[in-house]
């Protein structure tokens, strides 16, 4: 049962994930004419291609048969909520409803909330390391061995597997850290907090936390390859909210559509296009 939810569940994130990084290369494509190029839709897109097949491929594995623990499975849980959220205000935006809905609660709620969440990732984070099963980066580096079976489990592979992980579960992370901060100063200006920005948030809180999990785990070679991708994809997504969230670099956040999306009668002065 618990490998059934685990696949099923992974395989909706990785579902939502490869359709919200569709869906972000379609707008920034289809919309640059006259909004100009989205960096950060295309960060989010380079995100998706690589966090996606990730999570696709590990939901097809465990129902296949590959191993699991009780760590991954709180994690697909609390994974689910928040990407659940974001993907059903993104495509009610698609289908021209509001998606985005104000949420008013105190800061001691949400703080409440935030020490949860941390509390919860601390106790899943050692949870996973005392696992019996659990692969720890020195016995990668330490031992050339390579499963029969194909996986990553342990060698050189299974060393690699660990270090793109990680370093995934830092620059998410990083990027969770800058939405959040975002979400508290348009709380202190606005009195409110959006749902879509906080379920954002959370998408990248609970992803950094699945990847830590992976990261012990053995996995398998296209796992690794998806792995290896998000690599520079995240850099380069770290960097593109690090300038959104300071304001600055020029991006949709500071180019606002008003009414339905339409082209002009005239191209914008940063389409390159004379009129």
């Amino acid at each position: 049962m618990m490998s059934l939810v685990i696949g099923i569940g992974s395989l909706m994130i990785g579902i939502a994930y490869a359709g919200l990084g569709t869906l972000s290369a379609w707008e920034t494509i289809n919309l640059h004419r006259y909004r100009g190029w989205s960096r950060f839709g295309i960060g989010f897109s380079l995100m998706a291609a690589s966090c996606g097949p990730h999570h696709l491929v590990h939901g097809w594995g465990v129902l296949q048969g590959e191993s699991i623990s009780y760590p991954m499975f709180a994690a697909t849980l609390i994974g689910l909520p928040a990407g659940l959220i974001f993907v059903l205000l993104r495509f009610e935006t698609v289908l021209g409803g509001q998606g985005d809905r104000w949420v008013a609660a105190s800061p001691h709620k949400v703080m409440l909330l935030a020490v949860t969440f941390t509390l919860v990732a601390g106790v899943l984070a050692a949870w996973t390391f005392a696992q019996p099963g659990a692969e720890f980066p020195f016995q990668f580096l330490c031992t050339s061995s390579v499963p029969a079976d194909g996986t990553t489990g342990t060698g050189i592979g299974g060393s690699v597997a660990f270090l793109a992980n990680m370093f995934v579960v830092i620059t998410y992370g990083m990027v969770g850290c800058y939405l959040a901060d975002r979400q508290v100063r348009s709380y202190l200006t606005s009195g409110g907090w959006s749902l879509s920005g906080a379920a954002l948030t959370g998408v990248f809180f609970t992803c950094a936390q699945m990847h830590f999990i992976d990261a012990t785990t053995p996995g398998n070679g296209l796992m690794l390859f998806f792995d290896l991708i998000g690599i520079p994809a995240s850099i380069y997504f770290l960097w593109v909210v690090k300038q959104v969230h300071s304001d600055s670099v020029m991006d949709w956040n500071r180019r606002p559509l008003v009414g339905a999306a339409a082209a002009p009668a005239r191209p914008s002065p940063w389409s390159g296009e004379r009129a």
